[in-house]
């Protein structure tokens, strides 16, 4: 089976038409969680990563919270006679949630929330994970190279770009499934102090440097720091950056 890439920019309401009543809810205010909603709709493909893509706050009398996902997709057709994987790479508009969904994902950019593999098997916020991660260790898109990191094959590229060009090492994978056995989110190795991966994470510093910045600005501004309230809720085994209504979205 050929391999083949598609590339979006799409709203959610143009491609779920299950998602449209959702979009609408969360746009006035409601309280909904698009990660829930969007996996119900994307459970239908064979597999699936979604990602949180950025946040935003914008300051008020009552501060408005936002979330955005990159969506990653793999379908089989047929293509010019031909049976192909056709994988597609889209970003969805901003979704407005509430207070507690937005402290349920703030800490996850960059990172998968919810997935599926070609076996079935579903993951969700609780197994949260760096990109690709998934797909490493599987001889059928890559293979371990010199010096113990993971190579994806060429036409896998796309997989290596969403890491940022971090390296997967034998060690790291290790951690990574001892974590998402266990149900618990993983933020790729940690090195003085610092997660790799995650809204506070030296790859995220590196590809997301927007973000970053006003991350960065929001706790100059004495942003208050919400992370023990989540990882309290979610069972969490790291932590990143807080929030408060210092952060001004772009």
């Amino acid at each position: 089976m050929s391999i083949r890439w598609q590339h979006h920019w799409i709203s959610p309401i143009v491609l779920w038409t299950s998602v449209i009543s959702a979009v609408v809810f969360v746009g006035c205010g409601g309280r909904r969680d698009p990660v829930e909603t969007l996996s119900r709709d994307l459970a239908r493909y064979p597999e699936f990563s979604l990602m949180l893509e950025d946040t935003r706050i914008q300051d008020g009398f009552s501060p408005d919270y936002f979330l955005r996902f990159r969506i990653l997709t793999a379908a089989g057709q047929k293509v010019d006679g031909r049976d192909t994987l056709v994988y597609s790479d889209r970003v969805t508009n901003w979704y407005e949630v509430g207070d507690g969904v937005f402290g349920r994902y703030e800490n996850f950019v960059g990172m998968v929330v919810a997935s599926k593999n070609r076996e079935g098997r579903m993951t969700d916020v609780r197994q949260a994970h760096p990109p690709a991660y998934q797909y490493v260790g599987n001889s059928q898109y890559g293979s371990w190279g010199g010096g113990g990191f993971w190579q994806f094959y060429g036409q896998y590229a796309l997989m290596s770009h969403m890491m940022g060009g971090w390296r997967v090492g034998r060690n790291d994978y290790t951690d990574y499934r001892r974590n998402h056995e266990r149900g618990r989110p993983y933020y790729g190795p940690t090195e003085k102090g610092r997660s790799t991966f995650g809204s506070g994470g030296t790859v995220t510093e590196k590809t997301r440097p927007n973000f970053y910045r006003r991350q960065k600005q929001r706790l100059r501004s004495g942003g208050r720091n919400f992370s023990n309230r989540t990882q309290s809720r979610m069972g969490r085994s790291g932590s990143s950056w807080g929030r408060g209504s210092g952060f001004r979205g772009k």
